[in-house]
């Protein structure tokens, strides 16, 4: 089993990083391979909007804009059975990173949910308010995308320490991400 880390700070070793770093920690210990994706690290051309303009979103047309920009965070995207997505909150949503990526990944649901089935979950950092409305933004794109989330499926904190109560919910997320993908076993009962 794969569980992959998307982590969208700008910053190298941000409070969403490590939180992120807690959940995967947990979920190898349940037995799982992990990998992580640092999205500062990619430079993800912003999505063109071609559901809109054409009616043409699929993973080869928007390939076919950016190539192998995207054809790596795709592939393991779609090689996980896990995406665990971390983000600091900027003025009450996702980092301008994560939410690129959200935008790109429309191509991966649009004709076909080849998300579908994959556990998801969210992890969040902020110094203000945002926290809530950064993590219904993902949730609600991500489960439109067709993942599933497991119990205690998001975790934030506030400040420049890691709180006691958010290390334990980030460590429960990998835990109980893993677990459901055990218990799910890929019967996608939900499917249409």
């Amino acid at each position: 089993m794969k569980v992959l880390g998307i982590d969208g700070s700008p910053r190298q070793d941000s409070m969403s990083s490590l939180l992120l770093e807690r959940a995967l920690d947990s979920a190898k210990e349940e037995g799982a391979e992990i990998r992580i994706i640092k999205l500062i690290n990619y430079q993800i051309p912003p999505c063109q909007g071609c559901v809109s303009y054409n009616g043409v979103c699929t993973p080869e047309e928007c390939l076919r804009h950016d190539g192998q920009v995207l054809k790596e965070i795709f592939e393991e995207l779609l090689s996980s059975q896990v995406l665990l997505f971390a983000t600091p909150v900027y003025w009450f949503g996702p980092s301008g990173l994560m939410k690129n990526l959200i935008d790109r990944m429309t191509c991966l649901e649009h004709e076909k949910k080849l998300l579908d089935g994959k556990v998801g979950g969210i992890l969040c950092s902020y110094e203000e308010e945002g926290a809530s409305t950064t993590i219904s933004q993902l949730f609600l794109a991500l489960s439109d995308m067709g993942l599933v989330f497991p119990p205690y499926a998001y975790t934030y904190n506030r400040g420049k320490e890691l709180s006691e109560d958010t290390v334990f919910y980030a460590e429960q997320l990998g835990k109980n991400a893993v677990k459901m993908v055990r218990s799910i076993k890929g019967i996608h009962w939900w499917n249409r």
